[in-house]
């Protein structure tokens, strides 16, 4: 199962008011699941935690969660999949933002569902399992 960004802030922030909510629910059904997540979620997150109020203790909690991650990063089929897929949105006219491509098709490369709150961009991507929450 992938996570995306979207599911892994909401996480933090559930985690944060100390107080359960869509993304622990959904979490906590998947006991015993190997959990992965696109190297891409762990820079668009370090990149919010940077632009925090309290960057160090936010890069703790992005690291924190990382560790109970698997992290997956790409390789050359990564970079075919991912040019055929950008160059197609690009001729249809409906191309989707750059982050949400690299994690849509680390997801789909892996034939695995992407867990995300915002499956608008996601819906895009032909053949991409989405599990909304």
């Amino acid at each position: 199962m992938f996570i995306d960004t979207s599911f892994c802030i909401d996480l933090l922030r559930e985690q944060k008011r100390h107080r359960p909510g869509p993304a622990v629910k959904k979490l906590e059904s998947l006991s015993g699941v190997e959990i992965c997540a696109s190297v891409f979620v762990l820079c668009e997150l370090m990149a919010g935690a940077w632009l925090s109020v309290d960057p160090a203790r936010e890069r703790e909690r992005v690291k924190v969660l990382s560790g109970m991650l698997t992290i997956v990063y790409p390789d050359y089929s990564f970079a075919v999949s991912y040019g055929e897929m950008e160059a197609e949105l690009r001729k249809t006219g409906f191309p989707i933002p750059t982050m949400d491509l690299l994690i849509g098709v680390s997801a789909k490369i892996h034939n695995l569902p992407l867990i995300t709150r915002d499956a608008q961009h996601f819906h895009r991507i032909p053949g991409l399992l989405l599990e909304e929450y």
